[in-house]
């Protein structure tokens, strides 16, 4: 009998162990998005093919620049990896660079808005 508790105790104890583990780990890459600037455009991490999709959303005249972007290797600036702009046609544009964005780095959605303002960034994210 203490010994089948304390079996199922072991189990319980490292089923909640591996959820608190998995909870505290960095977001890794899938598709994410999408992020939005105001209701003026979004731009999309597309995890297959490691590209993104740029969305104009409002017909204002102006554009949107959407962004995949990293810390240098001093982590003192950004490095744009793919850069997409979209406005001024109908439907979106999808970027295809051949960027593999596998490995330890973290990235970042960024999307500027060609009008005035500043751009609206992501949080950083892990793919694997």
């Amino acid at each position: 009998m203490i010994r089948k508790t304390l079996s199922r105790l072991a189990v319980t104890g490292a089923a909640a162990a591996l959820v608190g583990i998995t909870a505290a780990s960095p977001a890794l890459a899938a598709d994410e998005g999408p992020l939005w600037y105001g209701n003026r455009g979004t731009v999309t991490f597309n995890d297959d093919g490691d590209d993104i999709t740029v969305c104009d959303r409002l017909a204002d005249g102006y554009g949107v620049t959407g962004y995949l972007e990293r810390l240098n290797s001093t982590g003192t600036g950004l490095v744009y990896v793919i850069k997409e702009d979209d406005g001024g046609d109908a439907g979106c544009d999808r970027s295809n660079n051949g960027y593999d964005m596998i490995g330890n780095i973290s990235h970042g959605l960024a999307i500027c808005w060609h009008g005035t303002g500043s751009c609206v960034r992501s949080n950083w994210y892990f793919d694997e």
